[in-house]
């Protein structure tokens, strides 16, 4: 192409064509700015309340993030306050409750009034809501043999041991 160049052909066959040219540029270049003056208060306006919009936006997510990390820190507070109470409540449960309720000396001792009350009164009545209903009735009992035994003249007490 460049050693065998095409002939140049002009665009412009009078100078007319070349001024309508530049007029018609020079409108719309008018028509351009007109149209920009017009629309640059808007444009600005627009701009200014989108500035103010993202700036509100991002207060709001602000504000909602607190309050989400707020109620995050809350259900962790609450997560180690149910694994506290869950671990005090088996270690009661495990411990203390255990030794007061199931432990072998507790159900050694439970036997072991079952079976006095059971000599005493020659029959084993199931039902007792604890074990102080029996302790309580053989203690009423021991009580009532002990105050005979003082009301006993000293004497006769002393002959039955001989």
């Amino acid at each position: 192409e460049l050693k065998n160049p095409l002939p140049a052909r002009l665009y412009f066959k009078r100078p007319d064509q070349m001024i309508y040219l530049f007029r018609t540029m020079e409108l719309q270049s008018r028509e351009y700015l007109t149209q920009l003056s017009k629309t640059d208060a808007p444009f600005r306006l627009l701009q200014e309340r989108i500035k103010q919009l993202k700036q509100a936006t991002k207060q709001e997510l602000d504000y909602f993030q607190y309050y989400i990390d707020s109620i995050n820190n809350e259900i962790s507070r609450e997560t180690y306050n149910e694994a506290h109470l869950q671990e005090k409540f088996f270690r009661i449960l495990n411990e203390t409750f255990y030794d007061s309720v199931a432990s072998p000396t507790t159900l050694k001792l439970k036997i072991c009034i079952e079976y006095v009350y059971e000599q005493v009164f020659g029959k084993c009545e199931e039902g007792h809501q604890s074990l102080q209903d029996p302790m309580k009735i053989l203690e009423v009992m021991y009580e009532d043999y002990n105050l005979r035994l003082d009301s006993l003249d000293f004497k006769i007490v002393n002959q039955a041991r001989s």
